[in-house]
């Protein structure tokens, strides 16, 4: 490759947030993440610029969620006796994660504080002022339209806008839940009010965006994600924790570097956070997650975010149909189910399979 095409790649992919064959593997070479994990590495055409700055827009949005989210600043904290990091972090209700991070801590050096040692303490943000589904929307800075989809993911359309779980039930994987998929923890109420369940929906989300904040480097660099990629993330890590992000082989690395095209590739990970099994439910929940996160490109869909869906999509339903086959259910009529769930998400994107 002549000098002129290599500053040219250097440029596009430098400045212009593009990318070509031989800018992708320079970027492979200096990094320990892949990024396309093994995808069709075509040109990124598509690819949405990364925004620099907080936009106005994003100013005022946050802004608008002060009215629900009250944050209190906390002193620096005095380590004493029998203290741990989560002791520390349930007693201000801030999460593990946002500590060790301000303190510069990781697993290990957490293990090892000291009585004696002085930690700053994370701002603790509390929801307020919250009594329906719209009100979770505004406190999180996200769509109505995406709580919605959201509730109706975890209710499996068995109940309408207006309805909630106010008592315990089982999920999928056996567990007991309360709410819109809140699991239910020792000493917890199994019976709410319908705002207890907006409120306590609107207390989990808030608990991923902190920990996606540390993720991405600071509320800042999260503030910076095009909204769609936001409410993906959102779902992803209420759905199975912040452990999707970070055990998904080069996901993180793309949503710094502003690869949201292979960011969506990474979409992929359909194991049961119980039983480390892969499982239908949850490819179809990643497909819903790709169609959240692709609405970023107003209808000019990177054919290579197409073609992880419908990937995503065939493995669903050879899942699918294993499963019925071991559970004694009729694979007819819960395909029949399944392919109108993901045609709610993806329209015609995707081809599906009939039988």
């Amino acid at each position: 490759m002549d000098f002129l095409t290599k500053l040219w790649n250097y440029v596009k992919v430098n400045f212009l947030g593009q990318s070509s064959d031989s800018s992708v593997k320079s970027v492979q070479k200096n990094t320990k993440e892949p990024l396309f994990n093994g995808l069709n590495k075509k040109n990124y055409e598509n690819e949405i610029n990364v925004i620099n700055d907080i936009t106005d827009e994003q100013i005022q949005v946050n802004q608008q969620r002060s009215k629900y989210i009250k944050t209190t600043k906390n002193p620096d904290y005095k380590i004493k006796s029998g203290d741990t990091i989560a002791k520390i972090a349930e007693k201000y209700g801030i999460e593990e994660r946002s500590l060790m991070a301000l303190n510069g801590l990781d697993k290990t050096s957490a293990t090892k504080i000291r009585i004696g040692q002085v930690l700053k303490i994370p701002p603790t943000r509390t929801v307020q002022n919250i009594n329906n589904l719209n009100d979770v929307a505004n406190a999180m800075g996200v769509s109505p339209n995406f709580i919605k989809k959201l509730k109706q993911v975890e209710d499996h359309g068995e109940l309408n806008v207006n309805q909630f779980h106010n008592e315990p039930y089982k999920d999928d994987a056996g567990v007991e839940t309360i709410g819109i998929g809140h699991v239910l923890k020792k000493g917890e109420s199994r019976n709410l009010t319908n705002k207890q369940v907006c409120e306590l929906c609107a207390k989990d989300l808030l608990k991923m965006e902190d920990n996606l904040c540390v993720l991405l480097g600071g509320k800042k660099n999260y503030d910076k994600l095009p909204q769609a990629m936001k409410e993906a993330l959102l779902d992803m890590t209420f759905n199975k924790g912040t452990a999707i992000i970070e055990d998904t082989p080069g996901l993180l690395y793309c949503l710094k570097a502003g690869k949201y095209e292979a960011a969506i590739n990474k979409f992929t990970n359909n194991k049961s956070s119980k039983t480390g099994k892969e499982m239908a439910g949850l490819n179809k929940r990643r497909l819903f997650d790709i169609s959240l996160a692709i609405r970023m490109y107003n209808g000019k869909i990177p054919q290579s975010n197409l073609n992880t869906a419908q990937q995503v999509y065939n493995r669903g339903v050879e899942l699918l149909r294993a499963e019925c086959k071991k559970e004694g259910k009729n694979f007819q009529a819960q395909l029949a189910g399944y392919n109108k769930d993901v045609k709610s998400y993806l329209g015609n994107n995707i081809k599906l399979i009939e039988k």
